[in-house]
């Protein structure tokens, strides 16, 4: 599976609300590669106060980043929901894209595969 082995990075997330009182999600990565980190790709599934997955044409399910990451450096990087029923998400990493052109991951792994497969980062909720 192109999901086994080390990713390169380690991440954790938190869920909480941003100044205008919507919902946000905050990751943080660790590149543990020597090599410099070019995109992060992320599968997010929001679900409401009840637990249930929030659906529509409001969700916003694939998130990235394309900011380098140096070797061994560290980075936050912040999402907002326009959902505002957005209470948890679980949140999935599918592609690592490196400065050297290789990949860790699929980033045209289709939704089944990402959840099926693809590692989960554990996303706790802001106090």
């Amino acid at each position: 599976s192109e999901f086994e082995g080390d990713c390169g990075i380690t991440a954790s997330a938190e869920i909480g609300n941003n100044i205008i009182n919507m919902p946000e999600l905050a990751i943080t990565i660790t590149n543990t590669t020597q090599k410099e980190i070019a995109a992060v790709k992320f599968y997010a599934v929001p679900y409401d106060v009840y637990g249930d997955e929030i659906k529509g044409w409001t969700t916003q399910s694939k998130l990235y980043t394309d900011e380098p990451i140096p070797a061994g450096k560290t980075t936050s990087i912040n999402y907002s929901f326009i959902e505002q029923s957005v209470k948890t998400v679980k949140l999935y990493v599918y592609s690592v894209y490196f400065a050297d052109g290789t990949e860790w991951g699929d980033k045209d792994a289709t939704t089944s595969k990402i959840l099926s497969d693809a590692p989960t980062i554990e996303v706790t909720i802001k106090s």
